[in-house]
């Protein structure tokens, strides 16, 4: 797969999916930046950097504060 068919299968920038392929420690095997599945598989579900949103509260909750 390409860097440009993995961007458009998982909705996500062209420099994102190299961001995650770099960070994975992912290499293409071909001088044309053709990966593997695996690969692919291995970006898809890598979460955003950063810290992870507050859960919300709910009324309840703020009620009994």
């Amino acid at each position: 797969m390409t860097v440009s068919e993995m961007a458009e299968q998982l909705g996500l920038p062209l420099a994102t999916v190299k961001k995650r392929l770099l960070r994975a420690g992912c290499k293409p095997f071909t001088m044309e930046a053709l990966y593997t599945v695996e690969d692919f598989e291995t970006i898809r579900n890598v979460p955003g950097r950063g810290r992870p949103p507050k859960p919300k509260s709910t009324d309840s909750e703020k009620r009994e504060e």
